[in-house]
């Protein structure tokens, strides 16, 4: 079966999952591709360009992420993979809006500059074994953050809400003696 006529298959088979009711396209679809999202009053610098273009075409098929979701280095290359899906759901979907090349291009600007900052793959970090641990756990969603951009006493929040994304999504939870290891790494190295 050639890759076209599968893709084309999977989408009908996913739409037709959530066909029937607005409301059942705006529980089941954007509820499995992000299930927790914010209010676009909640992004950073909500009123700017970026945001409010991020905003309105973004949330035409999931609920929208915090652009804190992502590095600022990954999100250039997760966004064009959702314009990929983008093509395909405005090829589907009528009222599928998609932005304009400059419009973006502003996306782009925006989520990078709000995005985390990302442990880079040169640092000597990645080399200590402790890290092990913080690659296993956080690379499945996004990129290895780097403990510099936050005050030790935030480690342990910030380690608790993803562990509860996790679960949310149906991943496994980090042990407690995971836990505390990354919390106690992020926290020492940001000092």
């Amino acid at each position: 079966m050639n890759s076209g006529l599968l893709r084309l298959i999977m989408v009908v088979g996913v739409l037709s999952l959530f066909s029937g009711t607005a409301g059942a396209w705006e529980k089941g679809i954007k509820r499995i591709v992000i299930p927790f999202g914010v209010a676009a009053n909640q992004l950073p610098d909500p009123q700017s360009k970026g945001a409010t273009l991020f905003a309105s075409y973004c949330s035409q098929c999931h609920n929208l992420p915090s652009p804190r979701m992502h590095s600022t280095d990954d999100w250039p290359m997760r966004f064009e993979k959702m314009m990929d899906h983008a093509v395909l759901m405005a090829g589907t979907s009528p009222d599928v809006k998609m932005p304009a090349d400059k419009e973006k291009t502003e996306i782009v600007v925006y989520l990078a500059k709000n995005g985390f900052k990302g442990l880079p793959a040169d640092s000597p970090l990645r080399g200590e074994y402790q890290v092990f641990n913080i690659i296993w756990f956080c690379s499945v969603c996004h990129a290895v953050p780097d403990p510099s951009q936050y005050p030790a006493k935030e480690w342990a929040k910030i380690v608790d809400r993803m562990n509860g994304f996790r679960k949310k999504q149906g991943r496994d939870e980090m042990s407690n003696a995971d836990r505390k290891a990354v919390i106690n790494f992020l926290a020492k190295q940001s000092q």
